[in-house]
């Protein structure tokens, strides 16, 4: 049992895209793998969507097969699984984010995580994007610098 300070503190809920997810398990001593080692130590709580599984099992198939077993070491964590977001959830998220992404930025609003993480600096880093979003969006070193430093 805890008690004082730790148990009180709460733990951050880390949204990870695809990018993050994977590049964390490909290069586990990048910033997004120390931001993965910090999850797998219990340091913050592993939030992804089910595209977010789909898109890395595919990818993992297609291009890093060597991941499949860090990959399901890490959904033996187990990391949170957000719902699938409605149509009407992407419909909004589409508003913000007129990309393919759409649907990871809806499943991340709908999770509501702390701060998402992310290594796609295309769409998700649009300053529009970052205005309308309840969330800082973070690149992994960021992430590391402000959370783990």
């Amino acid at each position: 049992m805890k008690f004082g300070k730790s148990a009180m503190e709460k733990r951050l809920r880390v949204f990870l895209d695809t990018s993050a997810l994977l590049s964390g398990l490909n290069s586990p001593t990048g910033a997004a793998g120390v931001t993965l080692a910090a999850c797998f130590a219990n340091n913050f709580i592993p939030v992804i969507s089910p595209q977010v599984i789909e898109e890395s099992e595919r990818n993992i198939a297609r291009k890093f097969p060597k991941l499949d077993v860090p990959f399901q070491s890490f959904l033996l964590l187990p990391p949170e699984i957000t719902p699938d977001p409605t149509l009407e959830q992407i419909r909004r998220a589409y508003q913000i984010l007129p990309t393919s992404d759409a649907p990871i930025l809806a499943a991340a609003l709908r999770a509501r995580p702390d701060v998402f993480v992310t290594w796609d600096v295309h769409d998700f880093f649009r300053k529009d994007v970052r205005d309308r979003t309840p969330f800082p969006i973070l690149l992994p070193g960021d992430f590391v610098i402000q959370y783990l430093r």
